[in-house]
């Protein structure tokens, strides 16, 4: 009989040499993957995991499952152990939940092995992991394979195969306790939800990535690099006038309101008007939408777009401004579809404007389906731009590590 052997996979890069090296000690059986990781939080980095770890499996021929996303009962499953240190108890539990679930569709799959990738991962305990595998298989008639890939160089050959395929790395467990426990800068923004693709966010990041597995699809190179980036968060802003809100943007790089601005209009210079308190600036609309900032200046007034229709209001009320934002240092990158010595670029911003507007999945493929012949045959690249909506810093990059310009683009406005 032929062995049939399920993995519970817990993210791409351990799955990558764990998956080859089983193939190579078990060259006759079928190999599935199972992707069950209710631990991981937010779920955008749930996502992100499973995506890459779609794409590695694809790689390899594997057919992968993906199982629930039942995060609450794991939250009840560990409760009271939220303060363990990483391969203590709290991971014992985990380990069990997990295995447990991992061996019951073993069973209805009718398999005779389990395993796990985690037994790859440098940060967990590999006897931890057997005996957990064991108490999840007894008397199911299913041996667990406490495979240990990391000697013998495995743990080095696994980061080698994840850097050269671009393969996405996290860098804490999973878990929100080993979130706070594990990141070494304030983490609040890896819990936070937002709309649209913000400059260096998680969104941002699995945006990337399905559109990598389009452009491979459509038979395209694709190869990703990662760069640093100061970024800038909004967290709270508004502009009353006379104790009416009205609508507006924030420009990017805005510093932050002390308390707030309560002022009138001292200065108008074209459409742009300069409020008598805190340096607050407003920028008059005709179209109103956001814009993206073009370049940094170094300046960083706290800086609000509004429609051109309220600036007689503006002109003759009392003006009441707040804003609250945070600089911090994060990555996104470029991804470059097609040839890197193509011989024209065309960019694409990869993030979204404040009013979301971005380049969809969609959009995308129509560019890539058009282009198709001058891809394939090295006259145009497409590049994708992180972070481009603040000052250009993918473009930038691109100048910076590849000695190319940009020498086109598909902007927001024509989004």
């Amino acid at each position: 009989m032929k062995d049939k052997i399920l993995v519970h996979i817990c993210c791409a890069p351990d799955a990558i040499y764990f998956l080859k090296r089983l193939r190579e000690d078990f060259p006759e059986a079928e190999i599935i993957g199972y992707f069950y990781d209710p631990n991981i939080h937010p779920y955008e980095e749930y996502k992100l995991r499973y995506i890459e770890t779609e794409r590695t499996c694809r790689e390899l021929g594997i057919k992968l499952i993906e199982g629930e996303y039942d995060v609450e009962n794991w939250l009840e499953r560990v409760k009271g152990y939220e303060e363990e240190p990483e391969r203590g108890k709290r991971c014992e539990i985990c380990f069990d939940y997990r295995l447990e679930r991992s061996a019951k569709v073993a069973k209805e799959l009718g398999c005779n092995y389990l395993t796990t990738t985690l037994l790859m991962s440098p940060k967990k305990s590999i006897p931890q992991l057997k005996r957990a595998g064991e108490r999840a298989t007894n008397g199911t008639g299913i041996t667990f394979l406490a495979l240990d890939y990391r000697k013998g160089g495995g743990t080095q050959e696994m980061f080698k195969l994840s850097k050269e395929r671009d393969i996405y790395q996290q860098d804490y467990c999973g878990c929100i306790y080993g979130l706070f426990k594990q990141k070494e800068i304030p983490i609040p923004w890896d819990l936070v939800s937002v709309k649209g693709r913000a400059p260096g966010s998680k969104e941002e990041r699995i945006f990337f990535k399905e559109a990598r597995i389009l452009a491979e699809s459509l038979g395209f190179p694709v190869k990703e690099y990662e760069f640093p980036f100061l970024s800038w968060k909004l967290l709270e802003g508004k502009i009353e006038v006379d104790k009416e809100v009205i609508p507006s943007f924030v420009v990017p790089y805005s510093q932050s309101i002390r308390g707030v601005a309560k002022g009138r209009v001292e200065r108008v210079v074209g459409d742009t008007l300069f409020l008598n308190k805190q340096n607050v600036k407003i920028i008059l609309s005709e179209d109103f939408k956001a814009f993206p900032l073009e370049r940094i200046t170094g300046l960083s007034n706290p800086t609000f777009v509004v429609p051109k229709q309220f600036k007689e209001k503006l002109l003759n009320g009392k003006v009441v401004a707040t804003l609250r934002t945070e600089f911090l240092p994060e990555k996104s990158e470029v991804m470059l579809i097609g040839r890197e010595d193509g011989k024209k670029y065309l960019g694409i911003p990869a993030d979204t404007l404040q009013d979301l507007r971005g380049i969809s999945l969609k959009r995308l493929e129509s560019i890539l389906k058009e282009k198709e012949r001058e891809i394939k045959e090295g006259e145009l690249t497409v590049v994708l731009l992180g972070a481009e909506s603040y000052g250009r810093v993918g473009s930038n990059f691109v100048r910076d590590h590849l000695g190319r310009d940009v020498d086109k683009f598909i902007d927001w406005q024509s989004l």
